[in-house]
């Protein structure tokens, strides 16, 4: 409180991302073990757990104790970068190819743009985490109408996380996301 963008009386935490993060991994586990994931294909989303730790580590050093826009800016780049290595991509737009250059370049500024949109808006109540949990249960539906059960099943936690956050987040907040 008191600063020029701090509208709220009294401190907030802002580690909410740890709660997130964590009910996230157990409903997925418990989620993909129910669905005979595991059995079937192993775990496919473990190829992103690098670029996870990387961004959620970043972020959290930058709540705990701060980090420079410098610093932070050069972890959203690794994450980007092990994102990238575990194969997500933007291969294209309006049905249009990109090249292998310019789908890396795309991919890593659409990450980072996404990681720091995210970051700037959670600071109003509830915004950040109902934004979130809109796009997310977007992501579900599109992934159930195409047959992307995988995608759906990888979801479908992080939405129930969203969900249960929400209450603690909204008006008035006791907690913030965090970066």
């Amino acid at each position: 409180p008191g600063e020029a963008r701090k509208l709220h009386r009294q401190p907030i935490p802002r580690v909410g991302g740890i709660a997130i993060a964590l009910s996230y991994v157990l409903a997925y586990v418990f989620s993909a073990e129910a669905a005979g994931v595991f059995a079937r294909e192993g775990l496919p989303a473990w190829k992103l757990l690098p670029a996870a730790v990387a961004i959620f580590t970043v972020g959290l050093i930058d709540d705990l104790w701060g980090l420079k826009p410098w610093q932070k800016l050069a972890g959203q780049l690794a994450a980007s970068g092990m994102a990238l290595w575990a194969g997500v991509w933007i291969q294209g737009v309006a049905g249009y190819t990109m090249p292998p250059w310019l789908s890396c370049v795309i991919t890593v500024v659409w990450l980072i743009g996404c990681t720091n949109a995210f970051n700037l808006i959670d600071g109003v109540d509830g915004l950040a985490t109902g934004v979130g949990l809109f796009a997310t249960l977007t992501t579900m539906i599109a992934a159930l109408f195409y047959g992307h059960y995988a995608l759906a099943l990888a979801t479908a936690p992080l939405a129930g996380s969203l969900l249960g956050f929400l209450r603690f987040n909204f008006n008035p907040a006791s907690i913030f996301l965090g970066d």
